[in-house]
């Protein structure tokens, strides 16, 4: 009897030890979504006369570096030496709010680091204004596998893989296309190996990128070749994105000047990459001013606030122009909702508010992701009408 009690306690351990191994790894899986308009660890180090007044000027340079780093991740590599530089009373305007971590005051010294939101719809202006093409999409994530060819044949998670170490040697991203590195742990090797990744491994692709929480897995291989004209390394690399609807090819050559620099020439090659899959992303999501679209839709509320608060959210969409209510009842909304882009764009922005759009029996409808709407027949004709302005 007891050597079954401990038989049965040996597998509730093992299961106990796979169901660990195989979860979504916390702080790496997608589990939260970030904005595209927050942008974090702004650290920021100001000496001043007093606390207050260095902490004011702490926050003044903040929110400019962060309104920076959010134009350049919004805006293709092309065109960032047209984005606007506006004063410190325009970038106040442009934030929705801010928090603050890691605080440390003294009489005369204020650090810290920052989390800054801006108004997705103030920022957009700002772009239009100045004529500048811009994504405004959720954050996407992509597991990166770096295979490196050599010799001996391809090698992934094994020691020697410089190409891997290149990648996880990169500062963090900060664009609109995060490219994620397992960590290499048991999970990850028994989930994907060398020769699944270069097969091309559907179903392992889809283990790992549900693990990290991401959207999709790209297959990122790298081979060292000589150079014969510079007599050294020249790195080839080619980069398959596995998506659902085929398999994105893309990649590139990149030459150092000797083979003592065969690392840097590696970070070079990875940190490219990377900036091609972000831009590439930006490029196919750009929302073009002179492109505008209307839809149609339903809203189901459960009260006046429910619309209130939804109605809040398309407001504060870059993409969204305007929003007309048409019919208002005590269960639904119906409106008019002028756009920029296409109904992809539009539905990729709703998303990242938590809203989803679908289409229904000659109208769209529109209602918050993972809920179930009051009454999913509910239209505005059901009961008593009101009629209300645009919103604007």
């Amino acid at each position: 009897m007891a050597h079954e009690r401990r038989q049965v306690a040996i597998v509730v351990v093992a299961m106990a030890l796979c169901v660990a191994m195989f979860a979504p790894r916390p702080g790496i899986g997608a589990t939260t979504a970030e904005s595209a308009f927050s942008v974090s660890n702004v650290t920021v180090d100001v000496t001043s006369t007093d606390a207050t007044t260095a902490r004011a000027e702490a926050l003044a340079i903040g929110q400019r570096n962060a309104l920076d780093r959010l134009l350049r991740r919004l805006v293709p590599t092309i065109d960032h030496n047209r984005l606007p530089t506006p004063d410190n009373a325009a970038i106040t305007d442009l934030v929705k709010s801010f928090e603050v971590s890691e605080e440390k005051v003294s009489p005369i010294r204020y650090t810290a680091s920052l989390i800054f939101h801006f108004n997705d719809r103030s920022v957009g202006q700002l772009l239009r204004d100045h004529g500048i093409a811009y994504a405004a999409t959720p954050l996407r994530r992509i597991v990166v596998l770096p295979l490196y060819r050599d010799e001996g044949g391809a090698m992934l998670w094994e020691d020697g893989n410089v190409w891997r170490e290149a990648w996880t040697d990169l500062p963090p991203s900060d664009g609109l296309v995060r490219m994620v590195v397992p960590l290499g742990e048991l999970a990850d090797l028994m989930l994907v190996d060398a020769s699944r990744a270069d097969q091309g491994d559907r179903a392992a692709f889809a283990a790992i990128a549900e693990r990290y929480g991401a959207d999709e897995v790209a297959v990122a291989a790298a081979e060292v070749v000589l150079d014969v004209l510079r007599n050294a390394p020249m790195i080839r690399v080619t980069l398959r994105r596995f998506q659902s609807e085929g398999v994105r090819i893309g990649g590139g050559t990149y030459s150092g000047m000797d083979w003592e620099a065969l690392d840097a020439v590696l970070a070079t090659a990875a940190l490219e990459t990377r900036t091609q899959v972000d831009d590439e992303w930006k490029e196919a999501n750009l929302l073009r001013f002179d492109r505008e679209d209307s839809l149609l839709a339903d809203i189901p509320i459960g009260s006046f606030r429910d619309w209130l608060e939804i109605r809040a959210k398309l407001e504060e969409l870059a993409l969204v122009r305007r929003v007309e209510i048409v019919a208002l009842s005590t269960v639904a909304a119906r409106v008019t909702i002028d756009f920029l882009g296409d109904i992809r764009q539009l539905s990729g922005a709703l998303a990242s508010s938590g809203l989803g759009l679908r289409q229904g029996i000659g109208i769209w409808r529109l209602e918050r992701l993972g809920e179930v709407a009051p009454d999913a027949e509910a239209s505005p004709e059901a009961t008593d009408i009101s009629v209300g302005p645009a919103v604007e």
